[in-house]
């Protein structure tokens, strides 16, 4: 079976209520930038540490997920169809970012993707995380 190579954690996924209510927290508190968004949901704010790692808020209950960046999504796709694993989701942000997730053996939802920033935009979002 061939191995799935991962760089880094690139992100995680937090359930959040209300932005205005938790972004305080994140952005003031903890001093995490607010970066634009690269899907088009209002429901996600992205977010970023200094060293590239980041965390989405995101208004939805069941959205808990984490990362993992990967060398190469094709081969990270076959390793895990070849291991049993039924891909649940895929595609490309508007940063030119692949990704799928899968489920892990507990029902955990588990993101692989490229590196992020693979294609430049001109996406702008505001205090809260609006991008446009």
């Amino acid at each position: 079976m061939a191995g799935i190579k991962i760089t880094r954690i690139n992100h995680v996924g937090i359930p959040i209520t209300d932005r205005k209510k938790t972004l305080p927290f994140y952005r003031d508190l903890l001093g995490i930038n607010v970066i634009p968004s690269q899907v088009d949901s209002e429901k996600i704010v992205w977010t970023q540490l200094i060293d590239g790692a980041m965390i989405h808020t995101i208004e939805e209950a069941k959205a808990w997920h984490a990362a993992f960046q990967v060398e190469d999504i094709d081969s990270t796709r076959k390793a895990l169809q070849d291991a049993g694993f039924e891909i649940t989701g895929d595609g490309e942000r508007h940063d030119g970012q692949k990704h799928l997730f899968v489920n892990d053996p507990d029902g955990n939802r588990i993101e692989f993707a490229t590196e992020s920033g693979r294609i430049k935009n001109d996406r702008q979002a505001d205090e809260w995380g609006y991008t446009s």
